[in-house]
């Protein structure tokens, strides 16, 4: 399955889920990459949403700054959260 990409900027992340129709849930996918921290994308109906800031993927400095994140955001299963180290050592 292709996956389309979508930037989006943190400071939108509320409103942006909060207008996913019902009944979509996003899944939170984390990317972890050795020395460059953790990114956070979106993903629905083959769509990721990777969050930014200045047109650039946000980096966190851990799984709980990620979790806070998501705290309160609507349409988010945050129990289903991916991790994918794949490319962690590359």
């Amino acid at each position: 399955m292709n996956t389309a990409i979508i930037n989006l900027e943190r400071t939108a992340l509320n409103c942006f889920c909060d207008h996913l129709p019902e009944p979509l849930v996003a899944r939170p996918i984390v990317t972890a990459r050795r020395g460059n921290g953790l990114t956070l994308a979106l993903e629905y109906e083959g769509h990721r949403v990777m969050l930014t800031e200045g047109g650039k993927p946000f980096k966190y400095c851990t799984l709980d700054d990620v979790i806070a994140e998501l705290a309160d955001v609507p349409n988010v299963d945050s129990s289903r959260l991916v991790i994918d180290a794949g490319n962690y050592w590359h």
